[in-house]
Formats: structure tokens, sequence, C-alpha cells
């Protein structure tokens, strides 16, 4: 008699184990430019940024940047995705856009067996140890994810890139194996 054992990416991340294909892609998205993070065997290996910011049109600017995000998917094919958790913005127009792309994300992980998550801005920057609270300008907020990549990853890139390599490191925090 056989037993198969079916335990998910996460899981094994939680005991501190090493999952052989475990393929994160952490992605902060956003209405103009979203960032993207890949990670492999809880590696950093590379980013990129989705720009839509020339297209005006609220409209076609998330058909394509849906596109964009789909193409990632479908090149590094992750099994596990980290999103930035959308919060509750003062523009109902902006709320709707990102809550739409997170829906095509998730359709994405649905149709490919591949976990999703979403991650509080909070949670992630609590894991690194940003300054963070009501007296933290939003500014600021980006600038240490910026500095944080520069200092851990000798990087220079934009807030977009930053926040979403920043995402990744906190979910490898999280459940990465903290003796690696």
């Amino acid at each position: 008699m056989s037993v198969i054992i079916l335990i998910s990416v996460n899981t094994f991340f939680k005991i501190g184990v090493i999952f052989i294909s475990a393929k994160l892609l952490a992605i902060d998205s956003s209405t103009t430019k979203s960032g993207c993070a890949y990670f492999c065997n809880g590696k950093y290996k590379e980013h990129l940024l989705l720009d839509c910011s020339k297209d005006k049109n609220m409209d076609s600017r998330f058909e394509t940047m849906s596109q964009k995000l789909w193409g990632v998917l479908e090149i590094y094919k992750p099994n596990l995705v980290y999103i930035e958790e959308t919060v509750v913005l003062r523009n109902a127009q902006t709320q709707r856009f990102l809550t739409r792309l997170q829906g095509v994300i998730y359709a994405w992980c649905m149709n490919h067996g591949c976990e999703f998550n979403t991650i509080r801005p909070t949670s992630w920057r609590k894991q690194l140890s940003f300054s963070q609270g009501k007296t933290v300008k939003r500014d600021q907020l980006k600038e240490q994810s910026v500095h944080y990549v520069l200092e851990n990853y000798n990087l220079n890139v934009g807030d977009d890139e930053a926040d979403a390599i920043c995402i990744g490191d906190a979910v490898m925090k999280i459940y990465g194996d903290k003796n690696e």
C-alpha cells in the first residue's frame, strides 16, 4: 500500500525544509508601475519593472498591466506568489484597479496550481525592521525599501522593484530556513 502526502510549499518553508522547486514571485502592484522579484529555493534571482505609466487611460492601462503580469507569471512559472495586500485608499478607481489586478494574478495561480498569498505592507515592513507608523510618510517608506535593497543586494533600483524584493525577503524571513 502506498501513501501519498501532499504538503503545500508554504508548509515546507515553515518547518525549515528546503523544497527543491520553490519558485516565489513577489509582486508590488500599482496602477502605473508594478515591481516583481523572483526567488528560487529561497534565494533572490532577479527583478523587473512593468511600466505602463505612459498610458493615461486607466482601462487600457489595466489591460496592459494585466497582460504584462500574466506574461511574467508564464515566464517564471512560480509555485508561490506573494502580492502586497490592497489597502483601503482614498481613490475608489485605484482600489478597483488593484483589486481586479489581484484577481488576474489569482486566476493565473488557480489555473497553474500555484499558491496565492497576500501580505500587508505593515507585515513585510515589520519583518525587515522598517520604521513605520503615523509619523512616517509614504516617501520615507519607499526610501527605506530602496536603501534596504542597496545595502543587502548592492542593487540600485526604483521603489517599485525595491518593494517587490523586500516583500520576497520578508516572506523568506517569515517562512524560510533561518539556518540557511
